[in-house]
């Protein structure tokens, strides 16, 4: 009897080590990936300012175009539900010793279908003009997810904007610098020129 009372209580004892281990596994797999998420940002907060702003804005693009892909999947199985509703609803008409009441609540119903699949339909274009369209300098979704990245990290959009205002203006003054060269080379050139003719006509 006491052999047959321990046994259970092994068992038990290697269930509990069973699920300690794997509750153990798990910790050590959740604290892993928030070791390596902490290393990336730290990678991603001591690397230049332009791949921190390409790696920000490249997630939001991401995340844009799978919002578009998942609206879209959405609306389509809409309108292929709708589709097929309409198409029961315009089944159902009735014959012709219906009353009339009965006929013109048919076609209130169908008229109502059809606007509802109208209406689903123009989202849907819309949608997809959303993900194929130009914007004024980039694809349309490139600037929506440029704006949302405005929105959740305005510090860094600053910063970006701060260094892009700072680069046109080098690049401004370095035309200045060449225009303004070039300029004088040909004011040297014009005063050569002059004394050279006054040498060759003089006394």
């Amino acid at each position: 009897m006491k052999l047959s009372m321990e046994r259970p209580q092994q068992g038990r004892t290697a269930s509990a080590g069973a699920r300690g281990g794997a509750e153990m596994q798990a910790d050590a797999q959740l604290y892993q990936a928030a070791d390596e998420q902490l290393e990336q940002a730290a990678m991603l907060d001591a690397a230049p300012l332009d791949t921190q702003y390409g790696a920000a804005l490249a997630a939001q693009v991401e995340a844009k175009h799978e919002q578009v892909e998942r609206i879209e999947d959405r609306l389509e199985n809409l309108i292929e539900s709708q589709a097929s509703r309409l198409q029961r609803t315009q089944m159902q008409q009735p014959g012709l010793l219906a009353f009339p009441a009965t006929r013109a609540q048919w076609q209130q119903q169908v008229q109502q279908q059809q606007k509802t699949m109208q209406r689903l339909l123009g989202r849907l274009e819309l949608v997809r003009e959303v993900r194929d369209s130009m914007g004024v300098h980039a694809p349309r979704i490139e600037e929506l997810a440029a704006r949302k990245l405005r929105t959740r990290h305005p510090g860094l959009a600053s910063e970006w904007d701060a260094q892009q205002q700072a680069q046109r203006l080098e690049k401004l003054l370095q035309r200045q610098q060449t225009q303004q060269g070039a300029e004088r080379s040909h004011q040297l050139q014009a005063g050569r020129g002059s004394r050279l003719g006054l040498s060759q006509h003089g006394p």
